[in-house]
């Protein structure tokens, strides 16, 4: 074998191993590549505040993936099982702050004969209303709802009115997935 074909062959295999040890540091670091997205799953100590905030907002329920996603929005996704058999999906800000909530559907229980479905309309307008308010109370920094509407404007899907401590009326406008498109000055 000439040097030259040595020198490459050492090369390759220089490679592979770096590649390999990466890739066993990224392991076990708790690093995983989500289904093939850009996404990572979380561990440590980061799964565990994201778990804790989703499972605050939702009630008993178990953890079934969590991770960081790297689209715009919310940085944190988390995807739950709640103890009826609902999946709820709770996104987070960076501080670990609900920022949205959706129950796509029921996945039913085996153990109780009780087959799979999807939620009717009602049970998914109280998941969205819940959400709404949530988060038109938490920009605003609390008070009490006093109205909740459906939009049928182009820019925003609900109008949650919050009456403040002091009587003074805003009114938030949010988009389907509850985010902030602008909140309203005093009504009131």
């Amino acid at each position: 074998m000439s040097s030259i074909t040595t020198t490459r062959l050492q090369k390759r295999t220089w490679i592979v191993a770096a590649v390999v040890g990466a890739a066993a540091l990224l392991a076990t670091a708790g690093i995983d590549t989500a289904g093939g997205t850009d996404d990572t799953r979380l561990t440590g100590t980061v799964l565990a505040h994201a778990s804790d905030a989703a499972l605050a907002e939702l009630g008993p329920g178990t953890v079934t993936d969590a991770h960081r996603r790297t689209a715009p929005g919310p940085p944190y996704a988390v995807e739950t099982r709640l103890a009826n058999g609902v999946e709820v999906t709770v996104e987070l800000d960076a501080s670990f702050a609900v920022v949205w909530v959706s129950a796509p559907g029921w996945l039913g229980d085996a153990a109780a004969g009780l087959p799979a479905r999807a939620l009717d309309g009602a049970e998914h307008a109280s998941v969205e209303r819940t959400s709404a308010e949530q988060v038109a109370l938490a920009e605003v920094g609390g008070g009490t709802v006093t109205r909740f509407v459906r939009s049928d404007a182009v820019d925003h899907a609900f109008e949650v009115e919050v009456t403040l401590t002091n009587g003074t009326r805003k009114v938030i406008e949010l988009t389907q997935r509850s985010e902030v498109v602008r909140p309203s000055g005093a009504t009131g």
